[in-house]
């Protein structure tokens, strides 16, 4: 689907959303886009990074932007294409990414108002996006925060699976940021230069506000992995003390054994062997080395 808008008298927003074989062949005949580039800007797989074609003057921003979705597990992170042409902006997405048209449209009145050029259009719309991770990072950091407080009281799986399902989402995070902030780094060195000083500042926000968002994801990776490693020490804790406990006990219920075992082989000259009471004295041996094992246990701190 194409859906054309004017930015100004000399440029053209064109939304290209999963164009179809005919509109894709509009684009390289009437636009003027050239077939590799096309092929870059809808592959849904593309990492973040800028693209140029001197010789048509094309360059293409592969960006990745936040996706908001309830489904777990799912990608948070999705790519979109900026494309500048000589004469047009084209901004490709998909049926995730869908959301980022309604942004432009927002965009592209602030553009027209400031009577910006498609330069400025697409500077705005790549601020908004950077701007879009702060509030889900923040949202992240809050679970960790309260995952940390749970394996405090309790543990299971419940706070395994929520572990994860943080670590998941900040491993898209981090690295469409990281990939966002070389692609920025890479455009302001290509064409930082022939930009205007209010396009350049833009760009210099625009970066600002990504490293923001690349630092604030590092350090909550960072939280969350020492937090999963003081929760993975604290389930070794608990399995050692289950192991003492369960050591304690065998060696404590073994020794009835011993003890019945010796006086049930018919040994002649055992201790009270032909007593009226063996039995109860019997088992009064048992118990008493029992009590005398675990005094032995506990005083040599064993069990701690």
């Amino acid at each position: 689907m194409l859906k054309i808008r004017q930015i100004n008298a000399e440029n053209r927003w064109i939304s290209v959303c999963k164009p179809t074989i005919k509109e894709q062949h509009e684009l390289v005949t009437k636009y003027h886009v050239s077939d590799e580039m096309l092929e870059y800007a809808i592959d849904p797989y593309e990492k973040a990074r800028v693209e140029t074609d001197e010789k048509r003057g094309i360059t293409l921003l592969i960006f990745d932007v936040y996706v908001p979705t309830d489904e777990i597990p799912a990608p948070q992170t999705a790519p979109i294409g900026i494309m500048l042409t000589e004469k047009d902006l084209l901004v490709f997405t998909n049926e995730e990414t869908m959301f980022v048209n309604q942004m432009a449209e927002q965009t592209l009145e602030a553009v027209e108002l400031e009577y910006g050029n498609k330069l400025d259009f697409a500077l705005m719309l790549m601020y908004r996006l950077s701007v879009e991770y702060l509030e889900p990072l923040h949202m992240i950091d809050v679970k960790r925060q309260r995952l940390q407080n749970k394996i405090l009281q309790r543990t299971g799986r419940r706070v395994i699976n929520e572990s994860m399902e943080i670590d998941t989402n900040l491993v898209y995070i981090l690295t469409s940021l990281r990939g966002n902030v070389s692609l920025l780094m890479e455009f302001d060195r290509i064409y930082g230069h022939s930009m205007t000083d209010q396009q350049a500042d833009y760009l210099d926000d625009i970066i600002v506000e990504a490293q923001q968002g690349l630092e604030m994801a590092q350090m909550t990776s960072e939280v969350v992995e020492r937090v999963s490693d003081a929760y993975g020490k604290v389930l070794d804790s608990d399995l050692n003390q289950t192991m003492k406990v369960l050591t304690v006990f065998s060696i404590v219920l073994s020794i009835p054994t011993i003890v019945s075992g010796f006086y049930g082989e018919n040994v002649h000259h055992l201790p009270f062997a032909d007593s009226p009471y063996a039995w109860q004295i019997t088992v009064g041996i048992a118990v008493l080395l029992m009590i005398v094992t675990l005094v032995i246990v506990l005083n040599r701190r064993w069990y701690h």
